[in-house]
C-alpha cells in the first residue's frame, strides 16, 4: 500500500500548476469538492476548490491546481 501511495503522490504532484476542468460534486466550507476527468466518485481522490462556493453540483469549472497529497488535489478557480 505504501508503494501505491508514493506512486499516486508522484502522479498528482505532476498536476500542480496545471489548469484543469473539473465537475463540482458538492460544497464544503470555503469552497467546493470536485473531480477531474477520469476520477470516479467515491473511489478516486477529489479536487478541493478554494472559493468555489458560488457554484452548484453539476457545474464544470476551470481551476488551477495549487497543491497535492497522495490522494487529493487543491485548486483555485481560474
Amino acid at each position: 500500500m505504501r508503494l501505491q501511495e508514493r506512486i499516486s503522490a508522484r502522479r498528482l504532484k505532476g498536476k500542480v500548476g496545471k489548469v484543469l476542468e473539473v465537475l463540482v460534486d458538492g460544497l464544503e466550507p470555503g469552497g467546493a469538492v470536485a473531480r477531474s476527468a477520469g476520477d470516479a466518485p467515491e473511489i478516486d481522490g477529489v479536487v478541493h476548490v478554494e472559493g468555489g462556493g458560488k457554484f452548484a453540483p453539476g457545474d464544470r469549472i476551470r481551476v488551477k491546481v495549487t497543491k497535492s497529497d497522495s490522494h487529493d488535489l487543491w485548486a483555485r478557480v481560474q
